[in-house]
């Protein structure tokens, strides 16, 4: 249950999570494309620290359907499927990040099978070296050979995965868009990487960021992007792909034309997607059911 500070933090939307469970629970949890509405657990980051089972359940209270973890929650994965099944919910998706691919990934692919994950995620490219001491840094120094040692080192982690009956992602941001004497880096990466071994999560805000065109993706690559992260940028986003510089607004608040989008989706190719949000002018919480409430509207 959520504790009295929550409910006074999250007002309205904590008391549905209290008093409403079962309304909630029993309400079909599909959105566009008929599939359950995610949500990427790094958009409630600070809940999610503070109290893993209070959060899922006002994920679920909301009308999620599925979760995605942004790395390996601190507790034993026994517990942490119990407490999805609890709440409704399923994780079939898990990030892990390219360092720690190659720190524990046997570790990362045996807890992702504990809690019934079928796809482990890269989120973030990495270099064989550390010349760069930050995300902001790689971002502008990247090189087209990080970019193609990025893509062995997927296919390297997708081999890894594949023998467990995991698929392993590569998540975008803003940095894969950048051309290269005319070379983009994304496009390298799919050149580079066999798409037997590895599937694309494509971010649709980090890809509006960009300047570039999530429907000419979908189109042209719509046998390589199998799940999407569902966020908007703010309408005066700036446009950029040598920084992180994250802008991002309730789903239907800002730039991206979701239902333009959706209706040039293959639903029997994308098979999951994750609400995700990073800058917020209102408790994260909130801003989940916001955007919750926007996809569970365009569904129809």
């Amino acid at each position: 249950m959520l504790t009295r500070r929550a409910f006074l933090q999250y007002g309205s939307l904590a008391l549905a999570a209290m008093t409403s469970l079962g309304a909630f629970a029993a309400r079909p949890r599909l959105g566009p494309l008929g599939k359950p509405v995610g949500l990427q657990l790094w958009t409630i980051r600070d809940d999610v620290a503070k109290d893993l089972p209070a959060a899922l359940k006002a994920v679920s209270a909301i009308g999620y359907g599925e979760v995605e973890f942004a790395g390996v929650p601190k507790r034993p994965a026994a517990e942490v499927r119990a407490m999805l099944q609890d709440n409704g919910l399923t994780a079939p998706s898990m990030h892990c990040g390219m360092a720690d691919a190659q720190k524990d990934l046997q570790q990362r692919i045996d807890y992702a099978r504990a809690i019934g994950a079928r796809y482990i995620v890269i989120p973030f490219p990495s270099t064989a070296d550390s010349r760069f001491e930050d995300g902001g840094a790689l971002a502008a120094g990247m090189t087209l050979d990080d970019w193609k040692w990025n893509a062995e080192q997927l296919n390297r982690i997708g081999e890894l995965t594949r023998e467990a009956g995991i698929t392993c992602g590569y998540h975008n941001h803003n940095m894969e868009f950048r051309s290269y004497d005319g070379v983009v880096a994304y496009d390298e990466l799919l050149r580079l990487t066999d798409a037997k071994l590895v599937t694309m999560q494509l971010d649709i805000g980090w890809v509006v960021a960009a300047g570039a065109d999530p429907l000419r993706l979908l189109a042209r690559h719509a046998d390589r992007i199998s799940s999407l992260h569902v966020k908007d940028v703010r309408k005066d986003a700036r446009t950029t792909v040598d920084r992180v510089d994250t802008q991002t607004t309730e789903v239907g608040n800002g730039r991206v034309d979701w239902p333009k989008l959706f209706a040039a989706m293959d639903p029997e190719r994308i098979r999951h997607y994750f609400v995700e949000q990073e800058n917020f002018e209102r408790p994260p919480l909130e801003s989940a059911k916001l955007s919750f409430d926007y996809l569970n509207r365009l569904k129809a």
